[in-house]
């Protein structure tokens, strides 16, 4: 859809493909939320929605704002649609409403409920430290792939149950499904197109095979518990193709997004010497530090709806089957819900789960959140304990994976004392 609504269109300065984008997610809205709350930005054919109490009250109506359009339109392969479809791509976690997403998710919490999350801090912080020693002789490394992609991905293969030759597997299906979600606003070149949907749908096979193996399996693991939940009658309560769609949602999110927090938060505190300095006199402000980060950039930018119905927003007609790009990095950082929002301050008074729009909010609230602030506190605690002033190294360029909906930082080099 093309049209550019007349009076409405994005400031001229608003550009999600560029640097300064990619380098402060935050920094573009500062202009545009005062002179355009509302605006369509041709580029991704969607409205962006920029001002806190709308983004708010967008993200707890899904009657209004429905999730459906987050996997549709997406362009599959007639080669590969038989095992993709497109009917599957709309049963992502993301892309339903109620009642199918209530169900969906009602499974797969079992095996994120925060007691259950909370038993593996120790196992975390081991895996940690056991990362770290292999590294912190060196005084320098690649932290995104060394420490923390390694940490997250291991903790989601010891959820799952999967065995170590399978990290390479899930670190590739990790970013071929940020690529396959964004392609349905951001095309992918080929050959790039035709060797991500190959491996993609190869993957899907492989982990419907898993979900059979474990249909009757007493196990805890992730997969044993969605694929032998059961209905009232005795019948499994998700399909095997459905569950391993999951399995790639959180295998996407349970390891970037948190790596992504991780490697944010070192460079925050790299930048703010006196407030490393409070935290590592002061380890009970390691969880601020955490949902700080999160709050001031966080690690996917948008989530996405499609309106139902026409509907007002700021003074803006919105039509039924827009899309809209709901800007919760521009919520985090609305002067409306926090003094002084570029400031990153661990000091501040209202700075809790519920204070940010990092992990969304209402009947789509980021099921692994739990695991994330556990792992992302612990993964940064860890870290500047263990190696002796950290500090991203300075002068290095940027290195992302440019995509507008969900920038991913693919390197960051940093230094310590060995």
């Amino acid at each position: 859809m093309s049209r550019c609504p007349f009076n409405h269109a994005a400031p001229a300065e608003f550009d999600l493909f560029s640097d300064f984008y990619l380098n402060d997610p935050a920094a573009v809205f500062t202009n545009a939320r005062d002179v355009a709350p509302v605006f369509w930005y041709e580029p991704i054919g969607a409205w962006i929605i920029t001002r806190r109490s709308d983004v708010d009250a967008a993200l707890m109506n899904w009657e209004l704002w429905s999730c459906k359009s987050n996997g549709a339109f997406i362009d599959i392969p007639a080669a590969y649609s038989s095992i993709v479809s497109p009917e599957l791509m709309s049963e992502i976690m993301i892309g339903m409403d109620p009642p199918k997403h209530t169900g969906a998710r009602r499974v797969a919490q079992k095996g994120f409920l925060k007691p259950t999350i909370a038993k593996l801090a120790p196992e975390i912080e081991a895996r940690a430290n056991r990362i770290l020693d292999k590294l912190a002789p060196a005084g320098s490394a690649e932290f995104m792939e060394g420490y923390c992609l390694e940490l997250t991905t291991q903790t989601l293969m010891a959820l799952l149950a999967l065995p170590a030759e399978d990290e390479g597997f899930i670190r590739q299906l990790r970013d071929d499904h940020f690529r396959v979600l964004a392609s349905g606003r951001e095309p992918i070149p080929e050959p790039e197109f035709s060797a991500v949907w190959q491996r993609y749908s190869s993957a899907q096979l492989h982990l419907r095979e898993l979900v059979r193996a474990r249909r009757d399996s007493k196990e805890s693991d992730i997969i044993s518990v969605m694929a032998s939940s059961r209905e009232a009658d005795g019948s499994y309560s998700l399909p095997e193709e459905r569950i391993a769609m999951h399995l790639t949602e959180f295998a996407a999110a349970g390891t970037d997004t948190t790596a992504q927090a991780m490697a944010n938060g070192i460079l925050f505190l790299s930048q703010h010497p006196e407030q490393l300095a409070d935290v590592i006199e002061d380890p009970s402000l390691w969880p601020k530090v955490f949902e700080e980060t999160v709050r001031r950039r966080p690690s996917a930018p948008f989530t996405s709806r499609v309106a139902t119905r026409d509907t007002e927003v700021a003074g803006v007609t919105i039509k039924r089957g827009d899309f809209v790009w709901l800007a919760l990095v521009s919520a985090n950082t609305d002067p409306s819900g926090v003094d002084d929002p570029m400031a990153f301050n661990i000091h501040r008074e209202m700075l809790d789960e519920q204070s940010h729009y990092a992990f969304t909010k209402g009947r789509h609230t980021c099921l692994g959140a739990p695991l994330g602030r556990l792992q992302g506190t612990i993964g940064l605690r860890v870290a500047f304990e263990r190696l002796k002033s950290l500090r991203v190294t300075p002068g290095q360029e940027l290195d992302f994976l440019p995509l507008a909906l969900l920038p991913i930082r693919r390197s960051i080099q940093v230094d310590w004392k060995p």
